[in-house]
């Protein structure tokens, strides 16, 4: 049987697929793939391994990898088994376990900042280390009125804290921020501005009702223990986000959409009623998340929890199936564009009021009834909430270990806890964070200095080269002297600052989608005013209904627009970087020292900035029949014996006046400052774009005088350095103890990076 070697390292966002001695990730075909992450495209996987690689489809896979990454591979190659019919077999060779690899890069950044050299103690260093590493990890919950999202927010937190109401209550954002081993919880209140006002001080759920009423508190900043999620040393946030149909005013509802279309790839717990889909509300948000489903792979897939709350309202014994209900989710989710959605019953209640009470805390009356019934989900094999959840086959069976454990104990309300769904959900959120945030975090902190790494130890290979090779010295000696004659020269920096102000990115087509977006909503607008003339009140429904879709459709195209101003300064930063490369490999070049052993642009490749651097109404009156009202027969006399036959009261038509609006009228009326508002906001953003074009040409041209004088700087360094001086020598000396610190660091930096 043939086989596959992969391994993948989520740290380095590394690939290595080797087939009969060779490579296949320096190929065409799967050079792409190198080093992206490995759930953007392992979809893609099979089929190119079968038909562009092998032309077969029985082959035997060895991968070397994380389990997380290992089962989604075995995912994939089962669907293609069966699906397919496909003979693929896998062989897991397990990644080591490590330790607490965020502990041992803040201990390595510390030692580079005592070490021997100063360029590791740049405090730009330290600056771009501490915010990769402090970077916060969002997890927001958003859900529709009525579906339990605060109870389901308090049963994580294992306390009553976010007020719970039948209506709709949310009116604020609250940001959770876990501190692990925190009593209890503190908070502070900002407006609209962000200003505080209210002051850091321990916070309760009575306070948070009165703080989610006020008009005046627009966010309130919360800290404490969030118990049953692991950290992973991950600045973690739970944000509880106002629904689309409560937020009090559109900045919330704005924030909504941005956590969706979030590049970062945040977590969304979207939490459903169980018993009441199917509503208005939910179905322009949910066309949103499935367009950032189909975005980007797996992970983007795997970042979207849907929660199915209150399945205890469903009475297995009268027949109301869990699995039959998770069913009619799926074919709703479908209906909106989600396919294969991550979907997780629960009951919230139980699981707050289970964990409430071991801990000691008072329960209401209703609560103790509540607990009473946890026999539900220890005695009906339907409630086992676990069986119908898509977690990982390793995580899965950990959830089991502990609902085993617990009855070996007669623990039933553990038992039930674990039954409830609430612990899977927390078990997802854990195995994204190791899978996804964890691994992200330690290769963007490393990233922050391993360039000037990089450059530091081929600086100190090139003292050690000039030890011994004094040819090889005076090529460097001259190389450098010439790029510092060709520089001062500034010819190539006036070709350069030419070719940034004749760049440009098109941003046509990301404009044409939000108008196409704009006028399918506006269709669907047009269509509820269909009829030609609409009695008053019914057009006051309509537009109530019609309001409600143009609120969320200006905070998607809102958000349509940021997105696209954010991509087209990266593409823009990114083609000036490129740019700016090209200008530095040409310098080196012109210097026609073309046989050195070393590579001299990666001398100053550490100059060059990366993008995240770069970036930051019509009434009128009509007499006609509204209805009928019984009266009197006035026809039906005694007197009259074919009369009495006849019934003893009728229906008669009755007239009034009533109010009608013509349909077009208003239609236009609704509709033209809607289509010249959102058309506003498009040209506003054309606008920004040439601004921001203007500006970003502006600042890199300064960028490139500033980085001129770094190569200067640097070109006299390295033609010192290379100068026959007794200078030399002294260097050389001193190498020796320089290069083996450098050369321990980087081992250090590779066990932090190694599986």
């Amino acid at each position: 049987m043939t086989e596959i070697f992969i391994k993948y390292n989520p740290y380095k966002v590394e690939t290595n697929i080797t087939f009969e001695n060779r490579e296949l990730t320096n190929e065409s075909i799967m050079s792409q793939f190198k080093y992206e992450r490995f759930q953007v495209w392992i979809e893609q996987l099979v089929p190119i391994l079968a038909n562009e690689v092998l032309n077969d489809t029985v082959f035997k896979i060895i991968f070397h990898g994380t389990t997380p990454d290992y089962e989604d591979l075995v995912e994939v190659c089962q669907y293609y088994n069966d699906v397919d019919g496909m003979g693929i077999t896998i062989d897991h060779v397990k990644a080591k376990e490590t330790e607490d690899k965020i502990s041992e890069l803040e201990k390595l950044v510390q030692d580079m900042q005592e070490g021997p050299f100063g360029e590791l103690r740049d405090k730009k260093i330290q600056r771009n280390f501490d915010k990769a590493i402090n970077a916060e990890f969002e997890i927001a919950v958003i859900a529709t009125m009525s579906s339990g999202k605060s109870t389901l927010i308090n049963s994580i937190l294992g306390t009553e804290l976010m007020p719970s109401k039948n209506e709709a209550c949310t009116a604020t954002i609250a940001q959770i921020k876990n501190v692990d081993g925190f009593e209890g919880f503190v908070g502070a209140c900002y407006d609209e501005e962000g200003n505080e006002i209210t002051l850091e001080q321990p916070i309760t759920s009575e306070d948070m009702a009165v703080y989610n009423e006020s008009e005046d508190v627009s966010l309130i900043k919360i800290a404490g223990d969030i118990p049953n999620i692991h950290s992973h040393k991950m600045n973690l946030v739970l944000v509880d986000t106002p629904g689309p149909n409560n937020s009090m005013n559109s900045a919330h509802r704005d924030h909504t959409y941005r956590v969706i279309k979030n590049d970062s790839k945040p977590m969304v717990l979207y939490v459903l009623n169980g018993t009441q889909l199917h509503t208005d509300d939910d179905k322009a948000l949910l066309t949103a998340v499935a367009e950032q489903m189909r975005a980007g792979g797996k992970q983007s897939k795997d970042r979207f929890i849907f929660a199915v709350n209150k399945v205890d309202n469903f009475d297995p014994e009268k027949g109301e199936d869990v699995g039959g209900v998770l069913k009619n989710v799926e074919m709703y989710l479908r209906d909106h564009g989600i396919m294969n959605p991550n979907i997780y019953p629960v009951s919230a209640e139980l699981a707050k009021v289970i964990r409430k009470h071991q801990s000691g805390s008072r329960l209401t009356r209703v609560q103790r009834r509540t607990l009473q019934n946890y026999d539900l989900f220890t005695e009906e094999p339907s409630m086992h909430l676990n069986q119908y959840n898509p977690l990982s086959p390793s995580v899965k069976k950990q959830i089991q270990l502990k609902i085993d454990e617990a009855r070996s104990k007669d623990d039933e309300y553990t038992e039930a806890l674990y039954h409830s769904g609430v612990p899977a959900i927390e078990a997802a959120i854990n195995e994204y964070l190791e899978k996804y945030a964890v691994t992200s975090k330690i290769s963007n902190a490393i990233h922050s200095f391993q360039k000037i790494i990089e450059e530091q130890q081929m600086v100190q290979n090139l003292i050690e080269e000039f030890s011994h090779n004094q040819d090889e010295r005076r090529k460097m000696n001259e190389q450098m002297k010439r790029l510092k004659e060709i520089i001062q020269n500034g010819e190539k920096g006036t070709e350069l600052k030419e070719k940034v102000l004749n760049l440009s990115v098109d941003v046509k087509k990301d404009i044409v989608k939000v108008q196409a977006k704009i006028q399918t909503q506006l269709t669907d607008i047009s269509i509820e005013f269909g009829e030609s003339q609409i009695k008053k009140e019914d057009a006051a429904e309509k537009i109530t209904k019609c309001r409600k879709i143009v609120e969320t459709l200006q905070s998607d195209v809102l958000t349509d627009l940021e997105q696209t101003i954010k991509n087209y300064i990266i593409s823009h930063a990114q083609k000036f970087i490129e740019e700016y490369k090209s200008y530095v490999a040409e310098l080196v070049d012109m210097t026609t020292m073309e046989d050195l052993k070393f590579d001299p642009f990666k001398l100053f490749a550490s100059s060059i900035p990366n993008v995240n651097e770069i970036i930051s109404s019509h009434v009128y009156l009509k007499n006609e029949v509204v209805g009928t009202e019984k009266v009197k027969n006035e026809n039906r006399k005694v007197y009259k014996p074919w009369t009495l036959f006849q019934k003893k009261f009728i229906e008669k038509e009755i007239y009034a006046d009533v109010e009608y609006v013509n349909a077009e009228d208003l239609l236009e009326e609704f509709i033209a400052p809607i289509k010249q508002h959102l058309e506003e906001n498009i040209d506003g953003a054309i606008e920004h774009l040439k601004k921001e074009n203007q500006e970003l040409k502006n600042f890199f041209i300064k960028e490139v005088e500033k980085l001129e004088e770094i190569l200067k700087e640097k070109a006299e360094k390295y033609e010192k350095m290379s100068q026959d001086t007794e200078d030399l020598s002294v260097k050389i000396e001193q190498n020796k103890v320089k290069q083996e610190w450098l050369k321990n660091l980087i081992t250090r930096i590779e066990q932090v990076l190694d599986i």
